[in-house]
């Protein structure tokens, strides 16, 4: 189970050379024309190699409370571009982006605000389990009964119940779980892959249109 765990963290590592592909794809994509969401993709990709590194290096510390709510932030990194597929002009979102404006102040081709929750509900369309997910991982991101159950043991006996707590104990999860939550990591960082590759399809076909 150790060498699986390993392995998946290994398998995690590699991932940083798809991100730096799909990069590459995007620019030589639509005859190397540069558009505003050539930028905003780079954007997510490079943030998507830090996370799932610092992923990789707080897992190998044993340290999963730390490592786990950074499923939660790439996913986020996931929903962020999506975003940008759902608006009728993708400059101007850039642009809003740009300023430091709030994404879910935006508003979509139907007038919907972008708000996390209607990307959550847009993406699980395409992609099933992606709301439960978000539900699941935003547990790790607020303090919550998650952290309780990681630094708190209580006995299922009533009588005389004894509670154990551990400070300082980041080794806390068990195997399987951590097999779980890495292979998640590695899951979700397809997911945005795959999100972000979209935009090198529909630059392509810009490049096709006939010039007005």
């Amino acid at each position: 189970m150790e060498q699986l765990l390993y392995s998946k963290l290994e398998n995690l590592t590699k991932l940083k050379d798809e991100f730096i592909n799909s990069s590459k794809r995007l620019i030589e994509a639509g005859n190397k024309n540069i558009y505003s969401l050539d930028l905003f993709a780079g954007a997510v990709n490079n943030r998507a190699i830090s996370l799932l590194q610092g992923f990789v290096s707080l897992a190998k510390e044993n340290n999963y409370l730390s490592a786990i709510p950074l499923i939660r932030i790439q996913l986020d990194n996931g929903l962020r571009f999506f975003a940008s597929t759902l608006v009728t002009d993708s400059d101007e979102f850039f642009s809003h982006f740009l300023n430091g404006k709030a994404i879910k102040d935006f508003h979509d081709t139907k007038g919907n605000k972008l708000s996390d929750n209607y990307l959550v509900s847009s993406l699980e369309k395409h992609f099933t389990g992606v709301r439960k997910l978000y539900k699941d991982t935003s547990g790790y991101i607020h303090l919550s009964d998650n952290h309780l159950f990681a630094t708190t043991n209580i006995s299922k006996e009533k009588k005389d119940r004894m509670i154990e707590i551990r400070i300082g104990n980041y080794d806390v999860y068990s195997l399987e779980s951590k097999i779980d939550f890495t292979q998640t990591m590695i899951e979700v960082c397809k997911l945005v892959l795959i999100i972000v590759e979209q935009w090198k399809y529909e630059k392509e076909n810009i490049s096709r249109r006939p010039s007005p």
